[in-house]
C-alpha cells in the first residue's frame, strides 16, 4: 500500500453527524462505509477505478519527481564545485 493510499482523510456522514474517518485506499477499495450512527455511502466500482488510477499516476508522478530533483541537485552540486575549482585565485600578503 501505497503512502497515499493510507493518507487519513475525513468525509461527511451522510446523515449529518460526525465525519467518518477513513483512509483513501479504504474509499477506493471497500464498497461501502458506514457512519457512527449507521448511515453509509455505497461506492460505485467505476468512481473507484477513476480513484485508483489517479492515485497510481499520482505515485508515479511524485517516483519521477524525485528522481529529477535527484538529478538536478547532482548537476547543481557539480556546476558549484566547477565554479569554485576553476576560480583564478588571488592571494593578497
Amino acid at each position: 500500500m501505497s503512502d497515499l493510499q493510507r493518507e487519513k482523510t475525513e468525509i461527511p456522514c451522510p446523515g449529518g453527524g460526525y465525519p467518518i474517518k477513513t483512509t483513501y485506499g479504504d474509499v477506493a477499495k471497500k464498497n461501502k462505509l458506514k457512519s457512527s450512527k449507521g448511515h453509509e455511502y455505497k461506492f460505485k466500482s467505476y468512481d473507484q477505478h477513476k480513484l485508483k488510477n489517479a492515485m497510481k499516476k499520482i505515485e508515479q508522478l511524485q517516483i519521477k519527481f524525485e528522481k529529477d530533483l535527484e538529478k538536478a541537485q547532482r548537476e547543481f552540486f557539480k556546476a558549484f564545485q566547477n565554479v569554485i575549482g576553476n576560480a583564478d585565485i588571488l592571494i593578497k600578503k
